[in-house]
């Protein structure tokens, strides 16, 4: 008798994982070309570890180079002034063999998110816009800008490097990343940087600076230290 309910269990176990496990896709190593009449969008938001570039440009373009098998999976769509971009949730991509690529240009950058191990690069961006940059889940993002006001989050092992040059700006790191900002030249910065990640920005205005759980903030560019708070073995230092 027990041995059958044993039995019974398990078999009620295989079932449940076999619906509640994922079904994992591979590339079929043939590509296609994907592309998007989409116009208007000023921010752009990109999951699923595709390879991202954006550069700008007075014409709009969204270019999507894909595994012809996966091309099923592709969600692209605009809501308003922002273009979204990932692969369908609850399936398990073979990301290692995938071809996963996305080429935007666009007038006028504002906003861009990236997620999911997705690795973003940016270029040829002049503008006064304030510009809001969040990276998280081991993503990357690479670029050359100038801006106005700039808000950077960066969170979950993900890395921002950045050159150029912006006004004011908000820096928020978590978990184990960091915002290379050297040679990013900003006015007035206010960091915050926690759970061991790390900061190197240069302001030559005011700056506000925080870190916490092992996490350090190094600055360039002579600024006026208003606040330098530290706990958890943690640093804020300048050159």
């Amino acid at each position: 008798m027990l041995r059958s309910i044993f039995l019974i269990l398990s078999l009620i176990l295989m079932t449940v994982a076999g619906c509640v496990l994922p079904t994992r896709v591979t590339g079929s190593g043939k590509t296609v070309n994907v592309e998007k009449d989409f116009t208007g969008f000023r921010r752009v938001e990109v999951g699923s570890a595709f390879a991202l570039d954006i550069t700008q440009s007075e014409a709009y373009s969204v270019v999507i180079t894909i595994d012809d098998n996966l091309k099923q999976y592709l969600e692209v769509s605009q809501r308003g002034d922002t273009l979204k971009i990932n692969l369908k949730p609850g399936l398990s991509f073979n990301l290692g063999r995938n071809t996963l690529q996305v080429a935007i240009t666009l007038p006028e950058l504002t906003g861009l998110e990236l997620s999911g191990a997705t690795r973003g690069a940016i270029s040829g961006f002049k503008s006064e816009e304030d510009l809001d940059i969040d990276v998280s889940g081991a993503s990357t993002l690479r670029g050359d800008i100038t801006a106005g006001d700039v808000r950077l989050t960066a969170s979950g092992a993900s890395t921002v490097t950045l050159t150029g040059a912006g006004q004011t700006g908000r820096l928020n790191v978590s978990g184990a990343s960091q915002l290379k900002l050297a040679d990013f030249a900003l006015t007035d910065v206010d960091a915050d940087a926690s759970g061991a990640s790390q900061i190197t920005l240069n302001a030559s205005g005011k700056l506000d600076a925080s870190a916490s759980g092992a996490s350090r903030i190094h600055y360039t560019g002579n600024p006026q230290v208003k606040r330098a708070d530290t706990s958890g073995a943690s640093t804020i230092s300048g050159e």
